[in-house]
């Protein structure tokens, strides 16, 4: 399995200042789970050395940071620019599991946590979060979740729908479906890589 080169847990970094443009205020523990999502997305393909504060600075720089979190619609191109990958957007799940499947890449998904109107407890969190889509055999999916301890996923409503192996979610893809309904995946592939081809 696909366990990250290295993995960057937001909650390490309680000391570490992200400021949001708009209130000044703001550290990676609180708001950088689309920095860190960079970070591991960054090393694990590419085999760099890229820090989370590092994508902290680009956000920052780029204008992604203006509101509270980050806007990866704003920050994943510039990002994909600066460490010298590919990037897309697409709200199809689909399409983000057949990426997957065909091992063209990494995705960032952004999950939108609980929905009260139809009944959906967020499994990888209860409000807005990305996280690292990093493998797809059939329709299990492996996750890197940048909030991740002990204990996130035995909680009601998550219980039985994540099983781990050192820091690696594993989940089907329906879990995946439903956590980031009507929200955006980030395919990152390799910069040259030809269509199809595996990156393996």
């Amino acid at each position: 399995m696909k366990e990250p080169s290295v993995f960057y847990c937001q909650l390490d970094y309680e000391d570490r200042p992200y400021p949001c443009g708009k209130t000044g205020l703001g550290t990676i523990a609180d708001n950088g789970c689309g920095p860190c999502c960079a970070a591991m997305v960054a090393e694990s393909m590419l085999g760099i050395r890229y820090k989370p504060w590092d994508a902290c600075e680009l956000a920052i720089a780029c204008g992604a940071r203006e509101e509270p979190g980050t806007d990866l619609y704003i920050f994943a191109p510039v990002f994909a620019e600066k460490v010298g990958l590919k990037v897309r957007c697409t709200e199809d799940a689909d399409e983000a599991q057949r990426f997957l499947q065909a091992r063209k890449g990494l995705v960032i998904a952004n999950t939108q946590g609980d929905r009260p109107q139809d009944g959906w407890i967020g499994v990888f969190s209860d409000c807005g979060h990305y996280i690292v889509l990093a493998e797809a055999e059939g329709k299990t999916v492996g996750v890197w979740d940048p909030m991740y301890r002990p204990g996130r996923y035995d909680v009601p409503g998550r219980a039985g729908k994540v099983r781990m192996e050192g820091n690696e979610a594993f989940a089907d893809f329906e879990v995946i479906r439903q956590d980031c309904k009507d929200r955006p995946f980030f395919l990152f592939e390799k910069a040259g890589q030809e269509e199809g081809a595996d990156p393996s």
